[in-house]
């Protein structure tokens, strides 16, 4: 799952001070772009408004939700005059939950957003300011594609309840379905609701392609028929099963990782006698899918669950090296040729000695892939200001459909 992106703390004026709106009050307004977090824009009386809800253009009605300093939040109750890309959301939550951003979008709008965002990062910066960025990959499955839920658990008040807080008022929304969340996750969540009071959250992750299933914490659930506390489960991808540690990272739409593995494997066109390494390479998805087209595949990655499920999930591969500890300790000292570098570094980026390594060992092909493209296009243009490496291809995937965030597949060629 992608988390969620804090907003930087606002230490000037109160710049919102002159307008007397509060939380409840309501007006009319034209909503203009939409920003990063995924809300649209507007302005009442010079003071900035963010909008949840709305699409550029729309003629609406808001409710102001939230004042802060330097911006008020509002949410669309009314529209007048609404966008042709407009369409009516399925989820009975929408708005009140915050987990969805673009429910009320159409689908193929979505995909442009998101094209766009990644294009705007990638033009900042004039050694990536040619290049195009493709159209966005769309999800086959736009809802119930997650393999992984963390909800909150009400406080005492509450009961027990499991939802979510709203990430601009929050206040806690209980939730019966989540339209996201896989069937055997809602299964669970039907089952556990009203059960689990004295608890703070509660995570599920349910293999999309297997009947496996964790959920976490440790809890007496047994009445209901829910067994608490695993440790691993296991997902199928492409006909190989992983055991994932409840500590370790696993993408959470497992069709759409399929699909980026095919992207990969089609844009590094590997010919079977590489030696790649797959950095941050968390249970060995990666690595193990394309052991086959490769000489040899090194996986680094610094956390000792995943490692050891990495190394169980490729214990009948002769061509797969695992090393454990952080990408920019292990990188430097591999002491051989490196022809393909695969970089899946965490949602923050990569290190700066990490980059400093591949333009040090000047890997052939380094293929990124990055879930927040402020920065991926960082990283890029550290690599390819030097003049040592071009960026070739940026292609986003939507891994979180109905959501802001987005996947992105960047593909650099080394020069000369």
């Amino acid at each position: 799952m992608a988390k969620h992106k804090r907003k930087r703390r606002y230490s000037g004026p109160d710049i919102t001070g002159h307008v007397d709106l509060n939380p409840g009050d309501q007006f009319q307004t034209t909503l203009n772009g939409i920003n990063d977090s995924g809300e649209t824009l507007s302005e009442i009386r010079g003071a900035p408004v963010e909008v949840t809800g709305g699409l550029p253009g729309e003629k609406v009605v808001v409710e102001v939700q939230k004042r802060f300093p330097e911006r008020i939040v509002a949410k669309v109750v009314e529209v007048l005059e609404q966008a042709e890309e407009r369409v009516v959301p399925e989820c009975e939550y929408f708005l009140t939950c915050s987990g969805c951003q673009w429910q009320h979008a159409s689908y193929d709008y979505q995909l442009q957003l998101k094209q766009a965002r990644v294009q705007r990062e990638i033009d900042k910066y004039q050694s990536l300011s040619q290049v195009v960025v493709d159209a966005t990959i769309g999800s086959e499955s736009q809802l119930g594609y997650r393999n992984h839920g963390r909800f909150t658990v009400g406080k005492k008040d509450d009961g027990g309840k499991i939802g979510y807080i709203n990430a601009v008022t929050r206040r806690f929304v209980k939730i019966d379905r989540c339209l996201l969340m896989n069937e055997q996750i809602n299964k669970v969540l039907d089952l556990a609701q009203d059960n689990v009071a004295g608890q703070t959250q509660m995570a599920i992750r349910a293999g999309s392609n297997t009947d496996s299933m964790l959920i976490q914490p440790r809890m007496n659930l047994s009445h209901i028929g829910l067994v608490t506390g695993e440790q691993h489960y296991e997902e199928e991808v492409r006909g190989f099963r992983f055991r994932v540690a409840a500590s370790s990272f696993f993408q959470v739409n497992t069709s759409q990782l399929s699909r980026a593995i095919d992207e990969v494997r089609d844009l590094l066109d590997l010919d079977g006698t590489e030696v790649m390494v797959d950095a941050y390479c968390g249970v060995g998805v990666f690595t193990v899918l394309l052991a086959p087209y490769v000489r040899k595949i090194v996986g680094i990655e610094e956390s000792a669950s995943a490692i050891e499920d990495a190394g169980l999930n490729s214990k009948d591969i002769l061509n797969i090296e695992f090393v454990e500890g952080k990408t920019e300790h292990i990188l430097n000292t591999l002491n051989q040729h490196i022809d393909v570098l695969l970089l899946d570094p965490p949602r923050v980026g990569c290190h700066p000695d990490v980059l400093d390594s591949v333009i040090k060992l000047k890997p052939e092909k380094v293929l990124m892939i990055s879930c927040e493209p402020e920065a991926m296009a960082r990283d890029l243009n550290l690599l390819c200001s030097t003049g040592i490496y071009s960026l070739e291809t940026i292609r986003p995937v939507d891994m979180f459909p109905q959501t802001r965030h987005v996947e992105t597949i960047s593909m650099l060629r080394l020069q000369g």
